[in-house]
């Protein structure tokens, strides 16, 4: 695992979706966390939060999105060559 912010780490992981356990708030209002997984299956890493949350040994648990650069309009994806 590694801590880090998370907004940090969804940079890090583009267009993947990270599992983050032991979130803190930091004074400076940054969301502090362990990354717990990096998957590139929505359904696994929200499988694997439900988990956690059941088992509750990890403190607050949170899925978030990587970041995906690619520019939208409306609800389809813009692709330039």
């Amino acid at each position: 695992m590694e801590r880090m912010w998370v907004l940090e780490a969804s940079m890090k992981y583009p267009k993947q979706w990270l599992v983050a356990v032991n979130l803190v708030w930091e004074p400076d209002n940054k969301l502090i966390g362990d990354v717990f997984m990096v998957t590139p299956d929505k359904k696994e890493a929200y499988d694997k939060v439900m988990e956690l949350i059941c088992t509750g040994e990890m403190g607050k648990v949170m899925v978030v999105e990587g970041y995906d650069d690619t520019p939208h309009i409306g609800s389809f994806a813009v692709c330039s060559q």
